[in-house]
């Protein structure tokens, strides 16, 4: 029975009269076309994060927002990218709490961040990158619950407000400027949402591996966000796994 229903959800491509799926759909190849669509789509979102989180923009030339969390937000960023250039560990400084030092683990250090902005931080320094990430933020979000939204929706039109919904929310602006590990952090809801999604339709390895990444990475920006991100998977692949043949009828 999981084989017809397998086959009939999947036609074969030699079959000229079956309708393809949208999972086939989303397996075709992608095209010149497409690429310039989704570039376009990300920059509109882009500017429209720009738009909502203003005058934060203006801040690129060396202003930081008048309050103490992105000073400390600058320092992490400085740290991780002073650490990795000297081969030492980022989770641990004496530079705080001198002269016994203190763990980082437990900080809003935010290593994935450093790594991916070190060389932003090394050549235009720490706020640079502060102010480049915060700018940006709110645009890959919309993105990315984009990516989530056509997962579902054959409206190309409701797929694009569902991202801007959620990405240029108040909420978001609000974390964007005072807590950028949340606001990062909440990136990996739709990441692993989507994740999980592709590898019910199509089950395997490297879609699996796919999940674990994305929850691993969260954990390098914000831990209380990869839990989040964690119960998320859970909840949708329990009624995939729930619906499985016992292995005894396989």
């Amino acid at each position: 029975t999981w084989t017809a229903i397998t086959r009939s959800t999947n036609p074969r491509p030699g079959n000229a009269g079956a309708v393809p799926s949208r999972d086939e759909v989303s397996r075709r190849s992608v095209t010149g076309r497409d690429v310039l669509r989704h570039v376009a789509l990300l920059s509109g979102y882009i500017v429209a994060g720009v738009a909502v989180t203003w005058p934060l923009a203006t801040y690129l030339r060396g202003r930081l927002p008048d309050t103490d969390d992105p000073a400390s937000y600058v320092w992490s960023l400085w740290w991780v990218a002073h650490q990795v250039t000297h081969l030492a560990n980022p989770w641990f400084t004496t530079r705080l709490a001198a002269p016994a030092g203190v763990q980082l683990g437990y900080n809003t250090l935010m290593p994935l961040l450093g790594l991916l902005l070190l060389p932003v931080t090394l050549l235009a320094g720490p706020a640079f990158s502060y102010n480049l990430l915060v700018v940006l933020i709110p645009g890959v979000l919309c993105y990315a619950l984009y990516r989530v939204a056509r997962l579902w929706l054959t409206s190309e039109v409701g797929a694009v407000a569902a991202g801007a919904l959620f990405g240029l929310s108040t909420m978001v602006a609000f974390q964007d400027w005072f807590h950028l590990n949340i606001v990062a952090g909440t990136l990996f809801l739709p990441l692993a949402l989507e994740a999980a999604v592709r590898l019910r339709r199509r089950p395997g390895t490297p879609r699996a591996l796919r999940v674990g990444l994305v929850l691993g990475l969260a954990v390098l920006v914000n831990q209380e966000s990869a839990i989040m991100a964690a119960v998320l998977v859970i909840l949708a692949l329990i009624p995939w796994l729930a619906s499985q043949p016992s292995l005894d009828r396989l």
